[in-house]
């Protein structure tokens, strides 16, 4: 699906996707405009080439799913360009897609002084909730320039990895509950899961990092110092994210010696248990196993003497249990 917000020189806004429009917004030095391509079809890939000439392996790219975040300076002019672009690829958070299937969203983002290109395969919601503010007034958000949109969609972007931090908090916070109170199998299946899952939002959250430290050191040229102090509150929010991460992963490092240590008691608790039983039995076996329990041979031929033995027998497992309590061994 193809969106377009244009701002000519002239005060004119249209939101048509004719690609006679686009390059008419091209040729004109004044125009700002802003194109979304959501889900695109073979038609509007094809925009990319034919209407903007961005560089082939741009494009390529921007086919090719789950590429590493990163951005590329283009320098090259001629055709529809009078001025160089630059190449983002960033990773977009959804609560509900990472929970269920541990991924992001992938975002190609072209952009210039002049324009600012979004591709996405899948919806954004962070796409969805600048486009209202778009909408209501396309003319004012693209006159304030490029940069403070591309900071808009990003800042929009990056507040979406909030939630899946506090549900990952959770989550190893209810796993360091069961650790100490029902260890299984299950439970360190679930630690190794959470593990892997913080090592992929690590790998995708440091790079993203990066890529938002260029914008904000002077390396984008159209990108103005008002703007960098926006997206400088980004960078905050991406290096705190990073450092929960770390901290998460010492935690759930933390959750799997609290496992292996509550698995250790529990097996301790059970050998304590069974070699308890085995001394409670020592006395019986001794007493039982001295005559063999054959009462018509023993040396005084009674049969109270049975009673007797029963008798002896108790009182010496009595006097273990006695002693293992006071030692606080029960």
């Amino acid at each position: 699906m193809l969106t377009v917000f244009i701002r000519f020189g002239s005060g004119e806004v249209v939101t048509e996707g004719d690609p006679e429009v686009l390059l008419r917004a091209l040729r004109d030095p004044a125009a700002r405009f802003w194109v979304d391509l959501d889900r695109p079809n073979e038609d509007e890939l094809a925009l990319l080439d034919d209407v903007f000439g961005f560089h082939p392996l741009a494009i390529e790219d921007t086919i090719n799913y789950q590429q590493r975040p990163k951005i590329e300076s283009y320098d090259h002019f001629g055709g529809q360009h009078d001025s160089g672009y630059f190449y983002m690829v960033i990773h977009g958070p959804d609560r509900q897609t990472f929970t269920e299937r541990v991924r992001t969203k992938e975002l190609d983002i072209f952009v210039s002084e002049r324009y600012l290109i979004t591709v996405h395969d899948e919806p954004m919601s962070s796409i969805e909730q600048y486009m209202r503010r778009v909408r209501a007034d396309p003319g004012r958000l693209l006159e304030g320039g490029i940069d403070m949109m591309l900071h808009g969609i990003l800042d929009l972007l990056v507040d979406h990895y909030s939630p899946i931090l506090d549900h990952l908090q959770e989550k190893i916070e209810d796993l360091e509950d069961a650790a100490m109170d029902s260890p299984g199998p299950e439970v360190l299946k679930q630690i190794s899961h959470l593990k892997r899952d913080l090592m992929n939002l690590r790998r995708i959250i440091g790079p993203q990092r990066d890529v938002i430290a260029q914008l904000t050191r002077g390396e984008v040229p159209f990108v103005r110092e008002a703007a960098r102090v926006y997206l400088r509150d980004v960078q905050d929010h991406l290096i705190r994210a990073v450092e929960l991460i770390e901290i998460y992963r010492e935690l759930i490092a933390s959750a799997r010696d609290l496992y292996l240590s509550s698995m250790n008691n529990q097996l301790n608790n059970v050998m304590k248990t069974l070699t308890l039983i085995t001394v409670i039995a020592l006395p019986i076996n001794m007493v039982t196993g001295f005559f063999g329990m054959n009462f018509d041979h023993l040396p005084i031929h009674n049969f109270y003497v049975f009673w007797l033995t029963l008798s002896i027998m108790l009182m010496a497992v009595a006097g273990v249990i006695y002693v293992a309590r006071k030692k606080r061994w029960l």
